[in-house]
């Protein structure tokens, strides 16, 4: 199911009564999401504050944490703010249905707003409760208070974009990559967790407006034949209702559950029936007036057991159902009698064959023939223990244990004595202080202690061997129960259930040590009796980290130092055991690769591996819990099989491999000992890495060599046709490249890199989109032999049809150059969209630029306003995505575009001043040489047209003196400088 959350509107409610006035709240729920926390409801609740929790629907646990709640009128009128904008957007022609989900939505709000109260403060209130959990945050308030922070944040964001006009940042605020993707509208944005019925989620968005909606009438002729499962008694029987009674039907069901049968069984003739609760189905509970009864209601002759005579009943529990009688409660049987006449004030429920009850202020036991075992005697009681005892505080003060019998087995003198089922024992206080009674009631820790906690261990697997080993009997019986002792001064022991000392008082904790899994490691831990234990290393700041240890209970020393941070068990092969150490790297140390420490130690607590490498096994960091587990379960699968595991080492970044027997092995010998075993990928990875510099230090020509041999070849300059059919088509790509690019320094051999990317493709590289691309770039460019168009555009489109973004872009820049034929600009838009859509930054500003050309020439042509328009607003879109990020090279270029479209009302009404402000930003790009020639032609247009032209809007003498001195200043244009 996930980890639900819900959104209520929550609203006071005022009540008078006794005199006095009081205010309780009243909530329904209208949201519902599941793993997320939807991006409509942190606009809802910004501004909020923690409020009182709304914990109805807390079903499997409770992580305490409060409601989050907002001002439900100034949530509204965000939403609004949002919706007037989103009714501009430039993209709202290929999803106009967002407009009418907005409008829905401000109008359901507003309609739920209006039917709370009118003296009342409405607002939306979030249960985010389980959220909570995937964080594994143990601090709720710490939740909620950054949940807070993160709607106001997202809500900030969203509003500096809308008084910006700036529709790409609205989007990407709202958590939208493509305008028309309605599964992101729906479920991260959160129109589909709504509960009223128009925001469907699973259906596409509704073409209707919100007024005109009217629900789906899901009635059919069938329905008035279907019983609801509210009326389900249990098994075949079922209740149903006539002239305002209340009688009981038999459903039976055909073999083939084609057909029904329906027969009566009880008249209609009550005002209520409802399940008992027994072992037997056909027990009921019937109403007359404001009392109940007990009915049987047998197919062949119902009748009632007990006419309705009781005040209130509730459920049968092993066949024994409480009742009340006026002001006493009694014990029903199934057969209507009375177990215990009402006679008692307050009853619980059987456990251990005995029943609490209480008569006046008394609390006593009555058993299973309804007599009083033990008399009520006791202001307070527990139940009976599987072992006989019950804790019990009478008139001699303080808690004792009684026998069934009401003798004293532990006379009273504790503050408390609560039998705990984990533990198998009574945690007991005196004085405040903690101790330990055993399930006889011995006292087997004194209570002198600040805290006593049961030490959870994992159970060791039981081992099924051929021979007698008696470890393997110690390994099937479930360990005995320990307790991890506190004292006063906060250091901690380890205590078994027989008092006995197994750990002294030298450590700040004791912790679950994770479990070993699988025969063999069981069977190297079935012989150690080893714990983890902590300590601050005598540091008493708050924050201090905890450092860990191991200590051996069996020898009764300790292993390992409480040294470190991260500390895991290991076990591999049948017989070895260690840990995976991690701590944070040494202040001042030289670290490449990561911020960690990671070594191994044996089980011994030497060093195996020294704590050189940032991570081991896989680039996972073993301070998170999960990933530590991922990471020691690859470590110990490849050393059980003999395998080494990669690392990286600290001080140099260069990759190393870790042997289970303490050797580590240096990258390119262990590779190439893999190659020469016939592991070609292993080939494929070395040449990768000398070739990138990867955990390696660079070498091109030794990348190249191992390219050739991964793709099944001795030496580079071979021919394909050489080439082992094993080659890997991968590596015949990238030997491709290599030869192409000279990236040895060897000289350029593109005739061989074209020979290798056809040699590839039609050697199992097919389905690579990347070297269809690259074959098609080399055949319509002729690199490397003859120009072939028509082939090269074949090969394009075949990686086009797996969004490679080279192919789009080229097949887009193609089409509207003409080069297969004439210019088609709506084809080459159509593939600078997917472009796009696809992250292509280059695509998006072809994208504007062609939509603008292709405006130009649609309105040349005649065709309407509107038509061009909404390629003007899209042409806007795209360049304002390219506009707003500092990290496109064609930034510049963007803002140059936009500053003319707005100037000249393109795409949106003419706007100077903000033709000005994009032309402004083009011409402060003056960080790099690449902008240099967009920011000089953004100077250019802001001096001679926008402040230079006396017909301009923005004319202004001396700016545009200024800013020709600006041009001046510029070093001169390289003389094939285009845009």
């Amino acid at each position: 199911m996930g980890n639900r959350s819900w959104l209520y509107l929550e609203h006071s409610l005022s009540n008078t009564g006794d005199g006095a006035d009081s205010e309780e709240a009243s909530a329904n729920e209208i949201a519902e999401a599941n793993n997320n926390f939807p991006v409509l409801w942190q606009l809802l609740l910004t501004d909020g504050a923690a409020s009182d929790a709304i914990d109805d629907q807390r079903v499997f646990g409770d992580a305490e944490t409060e409601n989050l709640a907002s001002d439900a009128h100034a949530a509204l009128a965000r939403i609004r703010q949002l919706q007037a904008f989103v009714e501009r957007h430039p993209m709202l022609h290929t999803l106009p249905q967002i407009a009418l989900q907005f409008e829905a939505l401000a109008l359901h709000l507003a309609e739920l707003i209006d039917e709370t109260p009118d003296d009342s403060a409405p607002r939306f209130s979030a249960n985010l409760d389980e959220l909570s959990w995937l964080g594994n945050d143990a601090d709720g308030e710490g939740f909620i208070e950054r949940s807070r922070r993160e709607c106001n944040a997202r809500w900030a964001e969203v509003r500096r974009c809308i008084d910006s006009g700036n529709h790409p940042g609205v989007d990407a605020a709202l958590g939208i990559q493509r305008f028309a993707d309605w599964e992101a509208w729906a479920w991260q944005f959160g129109f589909g967790g709504l509960s009223h019925p128009y925001f469907d989620g699973y259906e596409v968005p509704r073409d209707e407006r919100f007024a005109d909606f009217e629900p789906e009438d899901d009635h059919n002729e069938d329905d008035d034949e279907r019983p609801d499962w509210d009326d389900h008694l249990g098994g075949e029987l079922w209740r149903f209702e006539a002239d305002g009674r209340w009688g009981v039907m038999r459903i039976a069901h055909d073999d083939d559950e084609s057909s029904s049968h329906r027969t009566t069984v009880v008249e209609p003739a009550w005002d209520d029936i409802r399940c008992a609760g027994a072992s037997d189905p056909r027990l009921l509970w019937i109403s007359q007036g404001e009392r109940s009864g007990l009915l049987l209601a047998d197919a062949e002759a119902p009748r009632v057991l007990l006419d309705p005579q009781l005040d209130e009943v509730w459920a049968f529990e092993d066949d024994i159902a409480t009742a009340l009688v006026g002001d006493h409660i009694g014990l029903l049987r199934t057969d209507g009698s009375w177990l215990l006449a009402p006679s008692v004030d307050e009853v619980w429920s059987f456990v251990e064959g005995r029943v609490r009850a209480r008569v006046g202020e008394r609390i006593g036991y009555i058993d299973p023939q309804g007599q009083w075992a033990i008399a009520p005697r006791f202001e307070e009681a527990e139940d009976f223990t599987p072992f006989g005892l019950a804790p019990v505080r009478g008139d001699e003060g303080g808690w004792g244990l009684v026998r069934a019998g009401g003798d004293w087995a532990v006379p009273p003198g504790f503050e408390s004595l609560q039998w705990r089922h984990d533990w198998e024992a009574f945690e007991a206080t005196r004085d405040g202080k903690a101790g330990l009674l055993d399930a006889q009631g011995r006292v087997v820790i004194e209570p002198v202690y600040a805290q006593v906690d049961l030490l959870e261990e994992y159970p060791i697997e039981h081992l099924t061997t051929e021979d007698n080993d008696p470890a393997n009997e110690r390994g099937a019986q479930a360990r005995p129960k320990r307790f991890a002792v506190e004292r006063a001064d906060g250091l901690c022991g380890l205590i078994d259930g027989q008092g006995r000392v197994l750990v002294p008082f030298d450590y700040g904790r004791f912790e679950t040590l994770e479990p070993l899994t699988g025969r063999e490691r069981a069977h190297a831990m079935v012989r150690r009796d080893l714990v983890r234990v902590a300590s601050k290393g005598g540091r008493t700041a708050k924050n201090a980290p905890w450092l860990r240890g191991i200590y051996d209970v069996a020898a009764g020393r300790e292993l390992v130092p409480c040294r470190h941070r991260t500390l895991l068990p290991l076990a591999w092969g049948t017989q070895d055991i260690g840990w995976l150490v991690a701590d944070p790297a040494p202040r001042g140390a030289k670290v490449e690769k990561g911020q960690l420490a990671v070594g191994v130690l044996r089980a011994d607590g030497t060093v195996l591996h020294p704590q050189a490498y940032p991570w081991i096994s896989a680039a996972a960091s073993v301070a998170d819990s999960w990933l530590a587990a991922v990471v020691c379960s690859a470590l110990c699968k490849c050393w059980s099989a003999g395998e080494p595991v990669k690392a990286v080492r600290n001080d140099t970044g260069l990759y190393v491999w870790l042997h289970a027997d303490g050797r580590e092995q240096a990258h390119a010998e262990h590779m190439a000992a893999r190659n020469a075993a016939g592991n070609l990928q292993a080939a494929y990875e070395l040449a990768s890495h000398l070739r990138d510099g990867e955990g390696i230090e660079a070498d091109p020509r030794e990348a190249l060599r191992w390219m050739a041999r991964a793709a099944g070849v001795r030496e580079p300059g071979d021919a394909p046709a050489t080439a082992s059919p094993d080659g890997l088509p991968a590596a015949m790509c990238e030997l491709s490249k290599m030869l192409r690019w000279d990236t040895a320094g060897l000289g350029a051999d593109a005739p061989l890199g074209r020979a290798w990317l056809l040699h590839a493709i039609a050697h199992g590289g097919g389905d690579d989109a990347a070297a269809q691309a690259q074959l098609g770039y080399m055949l319509c460019e002729g690199e490397g032999g003859a120009r072939d168009l028509e082939a090269g555009m074949r090969h394009y489109e075949l990686a086009a049809e797996q969004n490679n973004t080279m192919a789009l872009y080229n097949l887009g820049l193609a089409h509207k150059l003409g080069e297969p034929g004439e210019p088609d600009l709506a084809r080459a838009i159509g593939y600078f969209r997917r472009g796009h859509e696809a992250g292509d930054t280059s695509a998006t500003m072809q994208l504007g630029r062609t939509l603008c050309q292709h405006a130009g020439a649609l309105a040349e042509q005649g065709h309407g306003e509107a038509e061009v328009n909404v390629l003007y607003a899209e042409a806007l879109y795209a360049l304002q995505k390219v506009a707003e990020d500092s990290t496109q090279r064609q930034q510049g270029w963007a803002c140059h575009e936009l500053g003319w479209m707005r100037f000249q009302g393109q795409g949106a009404p003419e706007d100077a001043a903000a033709a000005e402000r994009w032309l402004l930003t083009g011409a402060a790009l003056d960080d790099c040489e690449e902008n240099l020639e967009s920011q000089r032609a953004c100077i250019e247009v802001l001096a001679h047209t926008f402040y230079g032209d006396p017909d301009s809007p923005l004319f202004d003498e001396d700016k545009a003196r200024a800013w020709t001195q600006r041009l001046l200043a510029l070093p001169a244009a390289a003389p094939d400088a285009t845009a």
